[in-house]
């Protein structure tokens, strides 16, 4: 008996992938489709002509729509690939930055939990010991003369970090630990020597820590500037940005949005993410959803807006700038840095602003009455709190139908600030995986058990009437939205741990949220996020039916390929 994994094969090797040819019309027909329309949730059958959906039904339904239609005078071939497995729309992952993970991704990783990757899988460790052990013994095995750099490092699981421990470690290599929120770094002497970073230069910094060799949030920028030429080498950056490519694939997901796009080096990056990104071998398109910061000072103004409408006319559709714009509120969740109302932190810290509240309001006031959709990244809730307060500002000084104001993470929140969001039509892009990883430690330090608890308050949000996506926000979680989605509907930590079971998510809710949902929080409804006549022909083909197994196996279900306006792509086969 052929297997799917040799159908696929041949679909792939014979350029049989989207039904014969794009000039006739392909019948995929499935054991089960989930359209994610209310109108039709579940079908059997889907039409497709020249990369979009024609019919969606059963068998004879379709069939029977293509000859009331003449098949727009074409004949059509009946695709049978799938009819063992269950058809998903397009998995969509509307906060991921191909830029950063192209960063990290080549190096050592080094983390609290386990990271698979294509044909690399990578086991977490905890405590100081382990990691000082692991750490040693991957810079012991590093090529001579190579810098060395690591991420995933966490204080709260591994233990203090200091630039005089690093220089134990070596004081001849550059060594960077580049911490697992990606907004902090820790590096030894040699490393601030080579970056040519010295304590005049950072000494005013206040977020840089020069005798511990730490650079945290905005003291990143500082950092970057001897480390750019480094990160950003071409051979090193296509070598990030062809793995996240498969990353992506294996995830099932078929549409991304790049939140903060020009963030790193533009006029570097954009021939590279043109090189990789926008080729008909892709198997997912990518919105440009610019970093409001990154188009010159102030933020908003009339060179950058000039710049990123320039950009808008001359990109194409699969890597294409949208008329939208990412802003930043507080610090990093994962560093225990966004901004908290009282009783604030229990061991007496503060949070970080990576805009302070006016900056921030200027910059989105530039961008509100230039006709820019607004995403902002926040965690804490008095950085939902300022947001909101933006946000509500805007409104009274140019109300807006369908702004569709964003925020993104939040991580700690409130019902009364659910209730206020959805008063004032925002959305929310949340991250769920900090439930996962961060509750249970989280409960221990910083937050205490009540707060760390209510990590991610996705039901509140719903019954407030908050439209909710989920974002991986890659690395900050794996690229996998049905691991996202497993996480909202369980809220079951790393440890086993059950917090706060009011808050899941219903399946259709967690399911939603990574595809519908998503998709309408980047303006995208229209087009993509379900199975619906006139949308891109875009599916994510799952081994089990969701619906027929446990909800706690969902993270479990193989995805065994990926149709892309109508082409098949096996994800075996993605090179």
């Amino acid at each position: 008996m052929i297997t799917l994994r040799l159908k696929l094969c041949l679909l792939f090797v014979l350029g049989l992938t989207a039904g014969l040819t794009h000039a006739e019309v392909t019948i995929f027909v499935a054991k089960k489709v989930i359209t994610m329309d209310p109108a039709r949730p579940i079908a059997g059958a889907i039409a497709v002509e020249a990369g979009r959906i024609s019919a969606v039904g059963s068998l004879e339904e379709v069939r029977r729509h293509l000859l009331e239609k003449g098949g727009h005078g074409k004949g059509h071939h009946l695709d049978t690939t799938f009819e063992n497995s269950v058809l998903l729309p397009g998995l969509v992952e509307n906060h991921l930055h191909p830029i950063m993970a192209a960063l990290l991704l080549p190096m050592e990783f080094i983390t609290p939990f386990d990271w698979r990757f294509p044909g690399r899988e990578v086991k977490g460790v905890q405590g100081q010991p382990a990691y000082r052990a692991s750490l040693v013994a991957a810079e012991s095995a590093h090529p001579d003369g190579q810098w060395f750099f690591t991420w995933g490092y966490h204080h709260y699981f591994h233990g203090d970090m200091s630039r005089t421990y690093l220089d134990s470690v070596s004081k001849n290599r550059p060594i960077i630990v580049w911490h697992r929120s990606f907004h902090e770094l820790y590096v030894n002497s040699a490393a601030l020597a080579a970056m040519g970073v010295t304590v005049e230069d950072v000494v005013d910094h206040p977020h840089v820590d020069f005798e511990r060799g730490h650079f945290f949030e905005t003291g990143l920028s500082a950092a970057f500037t001897g480390l750019g030429a480094k990160l950003l080498a071409p051979e090193r950056l296509r070598q990030g940005l062809e793995l996240t490519r498969k990353i992506v694939h294996q995830g099932g997901i078929t549409t991304i949005g790049d939140m903060a796009a020009g963030g790193f080096n533009l006029e570097l990056t954009w021939p590279l993410l043109l090189e990789t990104l926008d080729d008909p071998s892709v198997p997912f398109r990518t919105l440009m959803i610019g970093d409001g910061r990154a188009f010159g000072e102030p933020p908003g103004s009339a060179e950058g807006l000039a710049r990123l409408k320039q950009l808008r006319e001359s990109s194409g559709d699969q890597l294409r700038w949208v008329k939208q714009i990412k802003l930043f509120a507080d610090g990093a969740f994962y560093s225990q840095l966004m901004q908290m109302n009282p009783p604030g932190y229990l061991d007496g810290h503060h949070g970080e602003w990576m805009m302070e509240p006016a900056a921030l309001l200027a910059a989105a006031r530039r961008y509100w009455h230039a006709g820019y959709q607004i995403h902002v990244h926040t965690n804490g809730d008095r950085g939902a709190d300022v947001v909101l307060d933006v946000l509500e500002t805007l409104l009274d000084e140019a109300p807006r139908d369908d702004h569709r104001f964003t925020l993104h993470h939040v991580g700690y929140s409130t019902p009364a600030q659910a209730e206020r969001m959805a008063k004032l039509g925002a959305h929310v892009s949340a991250n769920p995986y900090y439930l996962y990883t961060l509750g249970d430690k989280y409960s221990e330090v910083g937050l205490g058990p009540d707060r760390a608890a209510k990590i991610f308050l996705g039901a509140t949000m719903l019954r407030a009437g908050v439209p909710l996506s989920l974002h991986s926000d890659f690395t900050m979680a794996p690229a996998e939205p049905l691991t996202l989605a497993w996480v909202a509907a369980n809220r079951v930590t790393a440890f086993g741990t059950l917090l706060s079971p009011e808050e899941r998510l219903t399946l259709d809710q967690a399911l939603a949220a990574v595809t519908i949902d998503a998709a309408r929080a980047i303006r995208m409804e229209d087009d993509i996020g379900s199975i619906t006549i006139g949308k891109k022909a875009d599916f994510t083909v799952l081994a089990q039916d969701p619906y027929a197994i446990p909800v706690m196996d969902l993270n479990r279900i193989p995805i065994t390929a990926t149709v892309f306006e109508g082409r098949v792509h096996p994800i075996d086969m993605l090179p």
